[in-house]
């Protein structure tokens, strides 16, 4: 998503430029980016995990693979600039971009880099960054890191109530709570719900994304899909509450769309802790409620709810803290700061 904000952000400005995406085989990226007929390239990519595991070795052999497939496609698509979001696949590609000579940018959208920033920040001209927090390596230059939060798509800023209520068959005379644990789900989150649903229905209606694991629960006040893609923002527009993880992606959404957040990060034992770090800045600022997944019951995370739509000084507090944020135009400034090198009128 933050990539699709920044494609629609460059063909915003006078470049025109030609967008090559290079991903992982059928995978939801792919689908998504096809639709804006931008062409995608599937390379290996071995996870670079920091533990041991056997399919570690395996890796190795994807990872080379991988970096000779790029080099391949670099020198055939003869691109005037790499832009790297993270993730594995971005590795051999950043390093074969650096081999070639071609000018490379990256965006780190958490608190703590993962493996794969740190490595392709030794090869980047400029480090964008969504938190002021995040500390990339005492080695690389700061005057290469720059503040931008993440970048969210535009169109979400311009979703219809209206719209909203007709797709939901909700009513405008209870609150919304937005539930979802990423653009796949969790099942752990998922499962709290459902419990607390009995309780929580009587008091709001609530959106379920659930990932992809069908919901079969059937009541007027509930929705659930498995991912959604044109209709967010309309959800969005009717969203008094959004429950859900702290993945980078959708919080900077909804800090940028001010819709308070109770906050519940995936935990140190399934991941690397950069949830929890995610959640916890946003915490510290006002824009969001932290709660711990070990210590939640679902009849906590009724109470939790409700405590807060109830509360509306609270509300509106962090409302006005979110407001106030400044980190909600990262895709213009990205697109603006690609822009201003003058390379995409390269004579062919």
């Amino acid at each position: 998503m933050p990539n699709i904000a920044v494609i629609n952000a460059l063909n915003e400005r006078n470049d025109s430029p030609e967008f090559f995406y290079i991903g992982e085989n059928n995978s939801i990226e792919q689908r998504l980016i096809k639709k804006l007929n931008v062409r995608f390239f599937c390379i290996n990519a071995g996870k670079l995990r920091r533990y041991f595991s056997l399919q570690n070795f395996l890796d190795i052999f994807k990872v080379v693979v991988g970096f000779f497939q790029a080099i391949f496609l670099l020198l055939k698509l003869r691109p005037d600039l790499v832009f790297a979001k993270g993730g594995y696949v971005s590795v051999p590609v950043v390093v074969a971009a650096w081999i070639l000579r071609i000018p490379i940018f990256i965006h780190e959208s958490d608190v703590s880099p993962g493996l794969s920033t740190r490595i392709c920040s030794r090869f980047a001209r400029e480090i964008f960054v969504s938190f002021r927090e995040t500390k990339i390596s005492p080695s690389i230059p700061q005057a290469k890191i720059h503040v931008v939060g993440n970048p969210i798509r535009s169109e979400l800023l311009e979703g219809d109530k209206r719209k909203g209520y007709e797709f939901t068959g909700f009513s405008p005379k209870l609150p919304v709570v937005l539930f979802s644990g990423g653009s796949t789900g969790a099942l752990s989150l998922n499962e709290l719900l459902y419990k607390a649903l009995p309780e929580l229905l009587l008091h709001v209606q609530v959106v379920h994304i659930t990932g992809p694991h069908t919901s079969h629960i059937k009541n007027s006040h509930y929705r659930a899909f498995e991912f959604l893609e044109d209709e967010f923002a309309d959800i969005y527009a009717i969203s008094d509450l959004s429950v859900g993880r702290a993945g980078s992606g959708s919080i900077f959404e909804l800090l940028a769309l001010q819709i308070p957040m109770i906050l519940i990060p995936l935990g140190r034992d399934a991941s690397r802790g950069d949830q929890i770090e995610n959640a916890m800045v946003f915490e510290r600022n006002g824009w969001a409620v932290m709660l711990d997944q070990k210590e939640l019951t679902s009849e906590k995370l009724c109470g939790e709810i409700l405590k807060l739509l109830n509360d509306k000084k609270a509300l509106h507090a962090m409302r006005e803290h979110q407001s106030k944020s400044n980190l909600n135009n990262a895709a213009a400034i990205l697109a603006d700061r690609i822009g201003s090198l003058k390379i995409f009128h390269r004579k062919s």
